[in-house]
């Protein structure tokens, strides 16, 4: 679980974005343009007015998994590579360069590991009951309903089936764990 929340696509778009390297992509895609502009300009993630030392710092358990695009984080992975190949092959200078980026949310997953939500929801008793479009003012979603084994009913809303799914699992994974605390 330690390992997947390190890897997890969220945290190091997150991680890119908050270092300022996402501008240093190099691409030709409007759409993709869109979506890093979108994210990197969301308020709630990145205040303009903080640091990369505040950025860092931030407990982003909230963000982390469902709006960064995935392209931020094969980027952060293609530089942990590039850092790799160039420094013939040490783990010692990869870590020396990632380390400090990562060591927050190293010593956080430690402590307490963001759990995905959906093998949370599943391995917990929980299920998926009901699945359906639904036209919004931002265009099409969908919505995804999930059923704890109390009873409890959760919906999440996403661009599509999966985001929808993760969604509710995340919210209904984050009451019960708030509950237990």
């Amino acid at each position: 679980d330690i390992r997947q929340d390190l890897s997890n696509n969220g945290r190091l778009a997150y991680i890119l974005v908050a270092c300022g390297l996402h501008t240093k992509i190099l691409h030709n895609s409007t759409t993709l343009f869109g979506h890093i502009t979108s994210y990197a300009g969301d308020e709630n993630l990145f205040p303009e007015n903080h640091s990369t030392v505040q950025y860092l710092s931030k407990d982003l358990d909230q963000w982390a998994d469902t709006t960064a695009p995935k392209a931020l984080a094969d980027v952060f992975e293609a530089l942990v590579g590039a850092v790799f190949l160039d420094s013939g092959n040490s783990l010692q200078t990869v870590w020396d360069v990632f380390e400090p980026l990562l060591r927050n949310y190293i010593d956080r997953s430690i402590v307490c590991p963001n759990l995905n939500p959906v093998r949370w929801i599943s391995e917990n008793g929980g299920k998926v009951t009901d699945e359906f479009p639904e036209i919004t003012d931002d265009g099409p979603m969908t919505v995804c309903v999930v059923q704890m084994s109390n009873g409890t009913v959760f919906e999440g809303r996403g661009t599509n089936k999966n985001k929808a799914k993760f969604d509710a699992c995340r919210k209904a994974m984050k009451q019960s764990v708030d509950q237990q605390t």
